[in-house]
């Protein structure tokens, strides 16, 4: 006899929105994925990506048993062979070699997941390994570093109250495609929409003339790789030509004499030189910024990845401080949320700066990870403590990370494991590949971007359906790794107590067996009522979530900043000395006639893993976007193919001629290429994967941070030869 049919609330989990969803289900088969009208922050917003959950769970290319290589080839084994073989093989390299001799890279969807989160990293810290690599350094380590450095805490980056804000200048995002990144904010574009209906301003600076400044505001082009120099000179234009009013930002930062000092050299005359955007312009938006009553400067992206993207969020944070913008109201605001991550952090240990260094002593750790960037060399070195083991969980380095020297690294490791939804790329090279649950068979609370909704507010969701086939949540995975591996049940980690502990309480008689377990849903329970702002309970009883007390304007300045001293760094050493390659990098950057590579998102698909989702229709591939001028000058139409090259690498792809990209600029979306070893319907598309041509590893890593440097490399673009038949 069927089920009779039921309605799940829950959340999606693929961006920083966490759009609320209803799934439909019918015996265990999910008929419908719709936008929760009744959800307290999204209200019925949801893009496509997020009503395709249904697709990806039931997916016939998922992996749904653990599979093991064998004669080159991954055949399906069962659970205990598959925890057994791999934790043996751990604990003999780290019996042999050490702990260091072990790695993780977590991918961009483990972030998405409380559970995930804690117990992969918490996994190799049990082994005394170190070595936790991740997603974050490829797209937003830039700001994780800068915020340790100013704030004491990775976790603290302000968000615009957009509600109040008279005055938004967005530089390189297009939240009308993929949202906002590190800010949680439903109907991004709409929102704006709104701040220009209630006659506010909203500047978009950006190389393209994107989706989101075609609808909203004005479009402000820049130079690839410059939006440095445009703050440098916003600064320069406030505080030696209009001579700010400093003593507010005394009272709450030190450093400031240093910070105000930094801009001196870079006038608008000569940023205008670098940036492209007239003198005159820059004055007009810098005073203009500062004389909104409430203002912000946010960037996303487009700027993190570029060569400069440390430089620019301490300028942009910076500059919001000086401004008086923030901590105030219509300006921007430190969210507590359910959870207050900020002082959680401070009192547990996390998000600072610790010892751990990469074996070359040049990198260290930005929010508990390696660069990625630095990963292949970890793996090549003759170091004695270079890495053997590498275990990959919810994402793709082979395809996401650039320049190629990764995937030539991979055949010098003893063991790769891959815990992820599909073969990937990654998984391609792996000795054994772990099936994981996806969003909607497990449960889930977002504790992580507590500290970034411009709408505190809180929802927990159980699993909407059971896990299809042998499938496994991480947290369960990864427990059962360290146990595997012979973790002991003593230590500072949760995989040293918490897998040990659910072990014995499984061993209950009884009903106690059922009601006596220690899980994520356990920890969030602890931590929600450590919050003292709604409990597990009343989250059970409001599937669609509960508004939380608005973030009050003053309630971080003087309070709740992770500083030592409480105060401010305006004046961080590195971000100092980093200055000068400002000046080295100027003239080059200038120069005209040549071509510069940014990317772009495409709205139906994240990444590299949605392009096999059956609901989305997606478009044919990649395409590069060039302005006609350019293409004129290289004798190119509308649609002709293309060569983009540079000397690391070249793709061939088809190309736009469109106004909407400055000139001297390439536009090429990431995330393509699957024809190799991707999953099925992904392998059909066409599609070039643009990391081919930018180049990679250390000597192209911010400085500062470790964020591997991904725009404004320049390239060569001409028609390609004709294919021989």
């Amino acid at each position: 006899m069927s089920a009779p049919p039921r309605s799940v609330r829950t959340f999606c989990r693929i961006c920083e929105v966490h759009c609320g969803l209803v799934v439909d289900v019918v015996d265990e088969q999910v008929v419908k994925v719709r936008p929760d009208r009744e959800h307290p922050v999204s209200q019925g917003y949801c893009c496509v990506k997020g009503l395709g959950l249904g697709a990806l769970h039931h997916d016939e290319d998922r992996v749904d048993t653990p599979l093991k290589r064998v004669d080159g080839e991954l055949v399906p084994i069962g659970w205990d062979q598959a925890l057994a073989e791999i934790g043996a093989r751990v604990r003999g390299l780290v019996d042999h070699h050490g702990a260091r001799s072990v790695a993780l890279y977590q991918g961009n969807p483990t972030f998405f997941s409380f559970a995930h989160t804690t117990m992969s990293a918490a996994f190799v810290e049990a082994l005394g390994s170190p070595n936790v690599f991740a997603s974050h350094s490829v797209d937003v380590n830039t700001k994780f570093h800068v915020s340790t450095e100013m704030y004491g805490l990775s976790l603290v980056h302000p968000v615009p109250d957009l509600s109040h804000v008279e005055m938004f200048v967005c530089l390189g995002t297009n939240p009308l495609v993929s949202q906002m990144s590190v800010i949680t904010v439903a109907d991004a574009a709409g929102v704006l929409q709104r701040i220009s209906e209630r006659g506010g301003r909203v500047v978009i600076v950006d190389p393209r003339r994107t989706e989101t400044a075609r609808r909203v505001g004005e479009h402000l082009p820049i130079r690839p790789g410059t939006d440095a120099y445009l703050l440098a000179a916003m600064l320069h234009v406030l505080a030696h030509e209009d001579d700010l009013d400093l003593a507010r930002a005394r009272r709450v930062a030190r450093g400031v004499d240093e910070f105000v000092a930094a801009a001196a050299p870079w006038t608008p005359e000569r940023a205008a030189a670098v940036t492209g955007i007239p003198a005159a312009t820059i004055r007009e938006l810098a005073r203009a910024y500062a004389a909104a009553d409430g203002a912000a400067l946010y960037c996303s992206t487009g700027v993190n990845m570029g060569p400069f993207g440390s430089i620019a969020y301490w300028l942009i944070q910076g500059l919001n401080l000086l401004t008086g913008n923030l901590d105030r109201r219509g300006g921007l605001l430190v969210p507590r949320g359910a959870v207050d991550t900020v002082r959680l952090a401070g009192l547990i240990g996390l998000g600072r700066f610790d010892e751990h260094r990469t074996t070359d002593g040049r990198w260290h750790r930005v929010a508990g990870a390696f660069p990625v960037g630095a990963l292949a060399g970890e793996i090549t070195t003759d170091h004695p403590d270079r890495v053997r083991a590498l275990f990959v969980t919810a994402g793709n380095p082979v395809h996401s990370v650039p320049g190629g020297e990764l995937r030539d690294a991979l055949p010098q490791l003893d063991l790769l494991v891959s815990v992820d939804l599909y073969r990937n790329e990654t998984a391609a090279h792996a000795d054994y590949v772990l099936p994981a649950t996806d969003m909607l068979e497990r449960s889930d609370f977002p504790a992580s971007h507590q500290s970034l909704q411009v709408v505190p507010h809180a929802q927990w969701t159980p699993p909407v359906v059971a896990p299809l086939g042998e499938r496994r949540t991480e947290w369960r995975i990864f427990s059962d790794l360290a146990l595997a591996a012979g973790v002991r049940p003593w230590g500072t980690t949760a995989a040293h107590v918490l897998p040990w502990l659910d072990r014995l309480l499984a061993r209950l008689p009884g009903r106690l067996r059922g009601r006596l377990r220690v899980g994520p849903d356990q920890v969030v329970a602890l931590l929600l009522r450590w919050g003292r702002r709604t409990t597990l309970a009343e989250l059970r009883r409001h599937p669609e979530g509960v508004l939380l007390p608005a973030t009050e304007p003053g309630s971080f300045l003087g309070r709740r900043v992770a500083t030592p001293d409480g105060l401010v760094d305006l004046a961080p050493a590195d971000l100092l000395a980093d200055l000068a390659r400002l000046e080295a990098a100027e003239a080059d950057l200038a120069r005209p006639g040549v071509l510069r590579l940014v990317g772009r998102r495409d709205r139906r698909s994240h990444n590299s893993w949605m392009h096999n989702n059956s609901h989305i229709r997606q478009p044919d591939g990649n395409s590069a976007l060039l302005h006609p001028d350019d293409g004129a000058a290289r004798g190119l139409d509308d649609g002709d193919l293309v060569e983009v090259s540079s000397p690391t690498g070249r793709i061939t792809l088809p190309v736009s001629l469109t106004t909407d990209v400055a000139p001297g600029v390439v536009v090429v979306p990431h995330g393509w290429g699957h024809a190799a070893t991707g999953p099925r319907r992904a392998r059909a598309l066409p599609g070039v994967n643009v990391n081919d041509v930018i180049p990679g590893g250390p000597a192209h890593l911010d400085p500062v941070s470790g964020q591997a440097v991904m725009l404004a490399h320049e390239v060569t673009v001409e028609r390609a030869s004709p294919s021989p038949a």
